[in-house]
C-alpha cells in the first residue's frame, strides 16, 4: 500500500517538476528583452551608409571617366586640330581659285538645262553711228567668242570731217591720242594693242585686246594714256549680256556663229 503511494507521489512530483525545466530556457539571458528587440538602427545606418558610399564611388568613377573621355577627346582634338585647319585653307584657296569656272561651268549648265541657245562659238560685230557739228564717228566692235565667253575684241573707231567742219584740227587731236596709246602698249606686252591712221578728211583708231593676255593692273596705273580706250569688258563675260547692253545703247549687232 505504501509503495503504491510512494510511486503516485513520485509521479506528481514529476508532473510538478516537469515545467520548472522549461522555465529557466525562457529566462535564459541570451534571450532578449522586448526592449533589446527594437530594430537595429545601427545596423541599417551602416547599411545606408555603405550603400551611399558605393553610389558615390560609382558617381566618382563615372565622373573621372568623363574627365578623362573628356581629356582624350580634347588631346586627339588637339593633334587633329592643325591638320584640318591646313584642309580647310587648301580648300577656300581652291574654291576661290576655280571659282570663274564654277560659275562658268554652272551657267551653261542652266542655259544648257532651259534650252537657251548661248552654248556657240563665234563673232559677234556691232556697229554704232552718230554726228556732231564737227565730225561724223563710227563704232564697229568685233567680238570673238567660244561657247558665248569672251575672248578677244577689236574696236574700230573712224572719225569723219563733216560738211560743216572749219578745219582738220579735231582729227589731229584725236591722231595724237592714238599715237600715245600705241607707243604705250608696243613697249609693254599687256594683251592690248592699237593702231592709227589719219588723212585729211578721216581718221582711224583700232584698239586689239587679247581678254586672256590683259593686264587690267597696269592700265589702271597708266589710266592717263587709255583715256578713251579703256577696256570695258572681261574675259569670259557673257557676250549675250553684252549683247543686250549694246543694243540698250543704240548699238545694232549681228552674230556670225558656227
Amino acid at each position: 500500500m505504501n509503495d503504491e503511494k510512494d510511486k503516485t507521489l513520485n509521479q506528481e512530483t514529476e508532473n510538478i517538476e516537469t515545467p520548472q525545466i522549461v522555465i529557466p530556457k525562457i529566462e535564459d539571458t541570451n534571450v532578449s528583452t522586448p526592449q533589446d528587440n527594437k530594430p537595429q538602427v545601427i545596423e541599417v545606418k551602416k547599411q545606408e551608409e555603405v550603400a551611399k558610399s558605393v553610389v558615390t564611388n560609382k558617381e566618382t568613377n563615372n565622373i573621372n571617366n568623363i574627365v578623362e573621355n573628356k581629356k582624350t577627346i580634347k588631346s586627339k582634338d588637339k593633334n587633329g586640330h592643325p591638320v584640318f585647319l591646313i584642309l580647310l585653307i587648301i580648300l577656300l584657296f581652291a574654291f576661290v581659285y576655280f571659282l570663274p569656272d564654277i560659275t562658268k561651268f554652272i551657267t551653261d549648265y542652266k542655259n544648257e538645262k532651259n534650252g537657251i541657245n548661248e552654248l556657240k562659238s563665234g563673232t559677234m560685230t556691232c556697229s554704232f553711228t552718230n554726228s556732231t557739228n564737227s565730225i561724223d564717228y563710227t563704232y564697229k566692235l568685233t567680238l570673238n567668242y567660244q561657247k558665248n565667253r569672251l575672248k578677244k575684241s577689236t574696236m574700230v573707231t573712224t572719225n569723219r570731217l563733216s560738211d560743216n567742219a572749219a578745219n582738220n584740227s579735231i582729227l589731229t587731236e584725236k591722231e595724237n591720242s592714238c599715237q600715245l596709246l600705241k607707243t604705250v602698249l608696243d613697249e609693254n606686252n599687256i594683251g592690248m594693242t592699237a593702231s592709227c591712221s589719219v588723212s585729211a578728211a578721216v581718221q582711224i583708231t583700232t584698239q586689239n585686246i587679247d581678254y586672256e593676255q590683259l593686264d587690267l593692273n597696269f592700265i589702271t596705273a597708266n589710266i592717263a594714256e587709255f583715256e578713251g580706250f579703256y577696256p570695258e569688258y572681261e574675259l569670259n563675260q557673257s557676250v549675250t549680256t553684252i549683247e543686250n547692253e549694246l543694243e540698250n545703247n543704240g548699238y545694232i549687232c549681228e552674230r556670225n556663229e558656227q
